[in-house]
């Protein structure tokens, strides 16, 4: 029953996606009206995602900032490469712009080479906008208590990994820690946490990385044992929580979203939307109405983001390799 009733929430979130997008289709029409160039936001998950939550929040408070309409449309497909190519392919006028996360920005390129663009060379940073920590989780009836003896379980005999889908975030986060630690892992790949819950609740799966999202609610029913969180910093939504860098000096993994340009957007429409954006994250209601989806707002500069994409893909290229993962 209460895998019934999650259900029936997220199908909640779905239709408040779609009601969501009902605004924007009206935005349009007011900006052809009133002469003003709607932007148009790209994304590249489905109406409802925990993704979407976060840009529609964003859309609509940068519209606030910069006195125009911005437009969340969804474009799926191919993690999140469809939206992002779309943007790469777009005029460099600021009149389209992606709503992106790392996955797309880090993993894609090393999972597929037959992509036609290259995520990182074809798009401009503009801001690093906000983060969805993940939650390393375990089975609650186990003596494991912690996520050092966790790792000494695993040191002395190989358990099994839990993930929501081979290549997700949650997969590569799961994988750099199993190395991390010297330990080693079967891994299986389930359809998402309501498909591992059974798995967990039996011990046959010793350890599962979820977004805060999904796994906050599961771990607030004691249904699962959070061990740790995956963020460089203590979670706001979880101070007495451990990281896993307190265990793993180092460790950082989370899926962050950022907001990118075409290649050769001019310096004077970078500084406006790098300004909008990091205003917008700074917002305090903004602020709460992320963190009410678990999220945590960052507002980082243009040169902060591409150092930082320089600096993850260094460090997920090789795990991505070292797994064998490929979507080609």
């Amino acid at each position: 029953m209460v895998l019934l009733r999650r259900l029936a929430c997220w199908g909640g979130y779905l239709a408040l996606g779609l009601l969501m997008a009902a605004p924007a289709a009206h935005a349009q029409a007011t900006a052809s009206a009133d002469g003003r160039e709607a932007i148009r936001l790209l994304i590249g998950l489905p109406p409802g995602s925990g993704v979407d939550q976060v840009a529609r929040i964003f859309a609509e408070a940068l519209g606030q900032r910069l006195f125009r309409p911005v437009l969340a449309e969804n474009r799926t497909g191919a993690r999140g490469n469809v939206a992002a190519e779309e943007v790469a392919r777009a005029l460099p006028d600021g009149n389209t712009l992606g709503f992106v996360t790392s996955t797309t920005l880090l993993l894609s390129r090393h999972l597929s080479r037959q992509m036609g663009y290259d995520p990182q060379a074809d798009l401009t940073p503009i801001s690093r906008f906000a983060s969805l920590p993940m939650l390393v989780l375990g089975p609650p009836g186990q003596g494991v208590r912690t996520l050092a003896e966790l790792t000494e379980v695993l040191r002395a005999r190989p358990g099994t990994c839990g993930t929501p889908g081979a290549g997700t975030a949650q997969h590569l986060a799961l994988e750099l820690l199993i190395r991390s630690v010297g330990a080693r892992c079967d891994f299986v790949h389930f359809r998402g946490l309501a498909g591992a819950l059974p798995e967990l609740l039996n011990g046959s799966v010793q350890v599962y990385v979820e977004a805060a999202v999904i796994g906050l609610p599961l771990m607030r029913e004691g249904r699962v044992r959070l061990l740790a969180v995956t963020s460089r910093t203590r979670s706001a939504l979880l101070p007495e929580t451990p990281t896993v860098a307190e265990t793993v000096p180092g460790f950082e993994a989370e899926t962050w979203m950022a907001l990118m340009g075409p290649r050769g957007l001019p310096d004077s429409v970078l500084a406006k939307l790098e300004a909008a954006a990091i205003a917008v994250a700074r917002d305090t209601v903004v602020v709460q109405r992320l963190r009410a989806l678990s999220a945590e707002p960052i507002g980082g500069t243009r040169s902060e983001l591409a150092a930082t994409i320089r600096a993850q893909d260094s460090i997920w290229g090789p795990v991505a390799r070292a797994a064998g993962l490929t979507t080609d």
